[in-house]
């Protein structure tokens, strides 16, 4: 995870700290420290998604464009100018804080802005900064203690990544022809990270998105610090759970395309004097940077914009109105552009897409579950500072967003492209949309050191939030952050809740000794993030909008259920890959034509045999009536698996750690050898399998490392193998959080150690 964060911190540093000192002049030494890395980050992430717009990206362009960048930023940070009419406008605020008085007629607002903001460094709280730094450090400790991330979107993610490093573009891979559409940025940099580190494309993912929360949490602390907010700024974020359920989730572009906000916070929560034109040009880059890594982010800061346009045009001082008309006619001009592109090549490829909305109204429910407690404080900080510029663009800015959580009101409606290209990018708004904004709001009341813009018709100061309440709040982020990271070294231990199983990865290598085209499914354990070269996988992700040409997938899957060996010959693929996760494995498993080549608990390569005389093996599903001791619990790949050959319906039987448990089975008549594939639940102590009669030895030790297995023994006598005991070492499960149980793909959130009991596989003579 270092390695990772040097290979992108390094040469984004130097650009983040001249666009933090030309965009905050006023910001000393630690508050540059806060926002260089999250604002070079943007800049790295703008660069490398324009390599890959002009279809020239690689990792020699990207070390050129990057050296560049840090020669401007060491020219723009070192080049000084003696003549004051020389200066810019940052140049100027930066000597003000230095004492120098300036001879320009806006000299008195330079000054009372330096005396404001040294003010605030001067009182900021070194204890509250470095537990609020130390709270936000957490968003990198779980890429150290697991190897890949949960959810399902990294894996999509990993392939464009893979395809990067090997092409240079985001063509399809193996025996796909065609490409996708999806914003380059992240991916991009991601390869980038896997070329220079020695990472797969999956680690570079998952190491590149939890790094980038961290850098984000920090800019933001950053940016507030300019209101005397910045320690707040952290512990507000950690009253919600939005921005570090998606990170948990895998959905990194979302969350790094909040980047942007930092920038927008920076810059449009202040007074229209205060801003300049470099404001404008920084707004915009970061604009053009954000809308390359996930067009969520973009939409979020032209809001922003938005609310920050209505309420400086609705100022008394003509010459504010002014300031902010030139922005919004050069913010619209670049707005415009982006919808263009968006309405004229995106939209129309979504034109029988209906609009989308699989979690419901965003604005509602899922609001409260993962923001509940941050909209609560926000509603009451509204009111304190209702009366305030900053807290009127905050509250206009989080309504603004809320009103695009009703395109859920016309689900299911098609043939309005622009519709579903809002709902397909908006599906998960709930946990990315409202949580930067509320704590934003939060975070300015919450500070009692705030020098905050009084409007025209107000005669009383914002009050700031009681001194109990910001010290119980303080507590209960640390212990909440304490807590949540307890979880986090608890469902590091939990590999059954990835997307692949164990066996997946360990059959990886095996692809290296092997040319051509190889079936994989067309599931998230069947897309190859780290494929050979040599190797053309059948399945790809369809991840953004994919546009395929030619793709043999279909025709391979439907030649395996017919075992048309001929067409594998003609193709040359010749091996297929199967997860036990998965269902292809049963149709393999049943065919005189596919042999297993490499097995991997349950994880299976298999070969083609042209002759037909491969092992014929049976398949017997387990169910809750095999196991009278056993728990019904759901699958959570239920929903991905179409085919369902052995009857196991969406149920499988669940025996909890320190129950003892008979299994019933019916043995084929000349059966030599069984195997049970079972899943680990959570990491536990011994279990052992025990047959008094029927098998070769009656007893045996089985693996309890989380995740499939498959455990094979030898038949002594069919007639006799009835029933199979399962016993533990400890007395008792151990209790642990599962977050299925708040996703829905599972029905149980306090949930216990033990074993699920999938299959058995017999080899008859």
């Amino acid at each position: 995870m270092l390695g990772s964060a040097a290979v992108v911190l390094a040469p984004s540093i130097l650009p983040g700290w001249a666009l933090s000192t030309v965009l905050d002049g006023s910001s000393d030494r630690f508050r540059k420290v806060l926002l260089a890395p999250a604002l070079g980050l943007l800049l790295l992430y703008g660069l490398s998604g324009t390599l890959v717009l002009l279809n020239v990206w690689s990792p020699l362009l990207m070390a050129a464009g990057l050296l560049a960048a840090n020669i401007v930023a060491y020219r723009l940070i070192h080049q000084r100018h003696e003549v004051l009419a020389k200066r810019t406008r940052w140049q100027m605020l930066e000597a003000a804080m230095h004492g120098e008085i300036s001879e320009e007629s806006d000299a008195p607002s330079l000054s009372k802005e330096a005396e404001i903001q040294l003010e605030f460094q001067q009182n900021r709280s070194t204890p509250l900064m470095a537990l609020s730094m130390v709270v936000a450090a957490t968003a990198i400790l779980t890429p150290m203690i697991q190897r890949l991330p949960f959810g399902v979107d990294w894996i999509g993610f990993a392939m464009l990544t893979q395809q990067l490093v090997l092409e240079g573009n985001l063509s399809l891979p193996g025996t796909n022809e065609g490409f996708w559409t999806y914003p380059p940025a992240f991916p991009s940099v991601a390869a980038w990270v896997a070329t220079l580190s020695g990472h797969d494309a999956g680690t570079s993912v998952f190491h590149l998105g939890h790094y980038t929360l961290f850098v984000l949490l920090m800019g933001l602390m950053g940016a507030l610090d300019r209101h005397g907010a910045g320690a707040y700024a952290m512990f507000a974020m950690g009253l919600g759970l939005g921005l570090f359920a998606k990170t948990f989730d895998s959905g990194f572009p979302s969350v790094a395309s909040q980047l942007g906000l930092v920038v927008g916070i920076l810059v449009l929560f202040r007074h229209a004097d205060q801003r300049q034109r470099h404001h404008t040009v920084g707004l915009c880059l970061a604009l053009y940077s954000v809308a390359l890594i996930h067009p969520t982010g973009a939409i979020y800061l032209a809001l922003l914009l938005l609310s920050h346009v209505m309420h400086g045009l609705a100022m008394d001082n003509e010459e504010h109105r002014e300031l902010v008309r030139r922005l919004a006619y050069i913010a619209s001009a670049f707005i415009t552009v982006g919808f263009a592109v968006a309405l004229l090549v995106i939209a129309p490829r979504l034109f029988d897409e209906a609009v989308f909305s699989e979690y419901g109204w965003q604005g509602g429910k899922p609001l409260v579950v993962y923001n509940g407690v941050l909209l609560l404080l926000g509603g009451v900080a509204a009111v304190a500072l209702r009366k305030t510029l900053e807290g009127r663009i905050a509250i206009t800015w989080f309504a603004l967003l809320w009103l695009l959580s009703i395109v859920h009101l016309v689900e299911g409606l098609r043939f309005i492209p622009v519709l579903s290209l809002l709902s397909y990018t908006l599906y998960s708004m709930a946990l990315h949309a409202f949580h930067i904004p509320l704590a934003v709001l939060v975070a300015l009341w919450w500070s009692p050191q705030t020098n905050l813009t009084e409007q025209n018709d107000s005669t009383s100061t914002a009050s700031s939030m009681p001194q109990a309440l910001s010290l119980g709040l303080v507590a209960t982020v640390v212990l909440g952050t304490l807590f949540a990271q307890s979880v986090a070294i608890s469902l590091a231990q939990h590999e059954e809740l990835m997307a692949v199983s164990p066996g997946d990865l360990e059959l990886r290598d095996a692809l290296k000794d092997i040319e051509g085209a190889v079936y994989t499914e067309n599931m998230h354990w069947g897309y190859i993030w780290d494929a050979p070269g040599s190797v053309q996988t059948t399945s790809i992700p369809t991840l953004g909008l994919v546009h395929i040409t030619v793709s043999e997938h279909s025709n391979a899957t439907q030649a395996m259920f017919l075992d048309n060996v001929s067409y594998f010959v003609k193709h040359d693929m010749l091996h297929a890959l199967t997860s036990p996760l998965g269902t292809m494995q049963w149709t393999l498993a049943a065919s005189p034509y596919w042999a297993t080549s490499v097995q991997s608990d349950g994880a299976t390569l298999w070969r083609l045999n042209p002759d037909g005389n491969a092992p014929v093996m049976l398949l017997t599903g387990i169910d809750e009536d095999d196991c009278a001791s056993c728990d019904v619990r759901l699958d959570p790949w239920r929903n991905h698996k179409f085919r369902d050959p052995l009857l196991l319906g969406e149920d499988r039987p669940f025996l909890p750690e320190g129950t003892e448990g008979e299994l019933q089975v019916q043995a084929p008549e000349n059966a030599v050898n069984m195997c049970l594939v079972y899943e680990v639940i959570g990491q536990t102590d011994g279990l052992y399998l025990q047959s008094a009669t029927g098998l070769d030895r009656p007893f045996h030790g089985l693996r309890t490392d989380a995740g499939y297995h498959q455990a094979c023994f030898d038949v002594d006598n069919a007639s006799e193998l009835t029933e199979l005991r399962l016993e533990w070492d400890r007395s008792e499960p151990t209790l642990w959080l599962n977050p299925l149980g708040l996703s829905g793909r599972d029905t149980v959130l306090l949930d216990k150690t033990g074993v699920k009991l999938q299959w058995l596989t017999w080899t008859t003579e």
